[in-house]
Order: structure tokens, then C-alpha cells, then sequence
């Protein structure tokens, strides 16, 4: 599925009209037809990963039990279990990003973990990792503090090596350019 293009559409569709695919989503999404097709490619002891969308993220887990309409999960990275919808198995094994849009990044683009960076009011750039997603800002835990930052000050951060093995922050400027910093 082209999410740009889906995306594109969607940001320029009235409340209405997004509250009426919301609904035919759900509808979708509790079909018992898709479900039981859902439910029989899970098996328990099977490992997989489901989407967490306030993390936007994917999560890796064991299937522990499958029931009528959810399945009983156990996190790998955690051990802590969950009764989760069927839906939210990534049975496909699709790739759940969302590329940002040109002119920087947005709630649906950036993942818990995700290195970023943006400029203080000072004008100095601080680079950090995402810790929250909210509606309108990322909070940002740099070397100096958990900040509160809004999407459209955010840029990528993408870390690189040197050639002696060192790790280097690098940054996508707004041209598209790589900039090392050292």
C-alpha cells in the first residue's frame, strides 16, 4: 500500500470525511471473517510482532494464547504479557514506516527511540533520542534535559561511523544534504 499517497489524500480530507473512513475502518477491522483468517497464522510459541501505535513502532512478542478475538501475548524485550486485538499483528511482514514529509518530520514518521535533532532558542542544535509522542510535540531526551519539541522543528539524525570506528552524528539538512558533524 502507497501510505504517501494515502497520507497526501488524507491530509487534505475534511473532518467529516475522515471521521466516516474511521468508521468503515472499524467495521473492517471487526470483520469476524478477517479475524478468524488472522487468527489461524497465529500459533502459540510463535514469535512475531505487533504495531503499538503510541510508540509507532513495532514489537516484538511471543504468541501465548489465541482467543475469540484476541491473542494473549508475552513481549520479548520485556517479558510482560498482553491481551492484544488480532489486528494488530504484523502477519505480512510489511514495513511499518512512514516516510516524513519533505519539509521535515511528523508524529507518524518519528518512533520512540528514533535519533533526531532541532535548534535551541539559542540557535544551537541538540540531538537527542524521541521518548513520548504526543499530538503536537516529541519529547526529546538530549545530554542536557528532556525537552518538549514541536514536529516542525525536528530533523532527522542518522548516525554514522569514521574511518578509526568512531561514531559521528549525522544530520539530513533541509536540502537533502549530509552534514558530518565532529
Amino acid at each position: 500500500m502507497d501510505y504517501d499517497l494515502l497520507l497526501t489524500e488524507l491530509r487534505n480530507a475534511s473532518l467529516f470525511d475522515l471521521y466516516r473512513l474511521q468508521a468503515a475502518i472499524g467495521r473492517l477491522l471487526d470483520d469476524p471473517t478477517r479475524q478468524e483468517l488472522a487468527k489461524r497464522q497465529l500459533r502459540p510459541g510463535m514469535e512475531t510482532a505487533y504495531f503499538y501505535a503510541p510508540d509507532n513502532r513495532l514489537i516484538p512478542a511471543r504468541v501465548l494464547q489465541v482467543r475469540k478475538s484476541r491473542v494473549l501475548v508475552e513481549e520479548i524485550e520485556t517479558a510482560k504479557r498482553w491481551t492484544i486485538p488480532v489486528y494488530m499483528f504484523n502477519l505480512q511482514g510489511e514495513v511499518p514506516d512512514i516516510r516524513p514529509p519533505r519539509n521535515g518530520v511528523d508524529r507518524l514518521s518519528l518512533r520512540i527511540g528514533d535519533r533526531v535533532g532541532f535548534t535551541c532558542r539559542d540557535g544551537r542544535e541538540l540531538m537527542g533520542r524521541v521518548t513520548k509522542l504526543n499530538p503536537k510535540r516529541a519529547k526529546i531526551d538530549t545530554s542536557e534535559g528532556v525537552w518538549n519539541v514541536p514536529y516542525s522543528m525536528l530533523f532527522p539524525v542518522i548516525e554514522g561511523e569514521r574511518g578509526d570506528g568512531v561514531l559521528l552524528p549525522e544530520q539530513t539538512n533541509k536540502t537533502g544534504i549530509i552534514d558530518h558533524k565532529s
